[in-house]
């Protein structure tokens, strides 16, 4: 029997860090336990209110087909002003044997929220 040791690095995404006073450091984390190509929704800039978003949505929440491997994490970091209102990230993919998702949100460098699901799982800090 041989054993195999693998390093496993995060694929890390970066949002433009025009980070202002009072704004707080948002990490959305995505992992799954299959490879498949997921389909990622992630909220990667506030809007100034809820109507803003409502109007057009998609200028804020971003959608991405991320490729991923077994264990290795999708990361993005962005900063948000009030991350208790707008921090979102959802992950969905389907296989024969679902991939099993994990989400996690941390502002500042302390995880606030995750999730576990088969073919999808979303982490927010709010209800959506």
């Amino acid at each position: 029997m041989v054993a195999a040791a693998m390093t496993v690095s995060p694929v890390v995404a970066h949002a433009d860090p025009a980070a202002e006073r009072g704004s707080h450091m948002v990490t959305y984390t995505v992992v799954a336990q299959s490879e498949l190509n997921a389909q990622i929704y992630y909220l990667a800039t506030e809007p100034p209110s809820r109507a803003d978003f409502d109007a057009d949505s998609s200028r804020y929440l971003t959608n991405v087909k991320v490729p991923l491997q077994p264990g290795v994490p999708w990361v993005f970091q962005t900063t948000l002003d009030d991350p208790t209102q707008w921090a979102l990230v959802s992950a969905s993919g389907a296989l024969r044997v679902p991939p099993n998702f994990h989400c996690e949100i941390a502002v500042d460098s302390v995880v606030v929220v995750q999730s576990d699901g088969g073919s999808g799982t979303q982490c927010a800090l709010r209800a959506w």
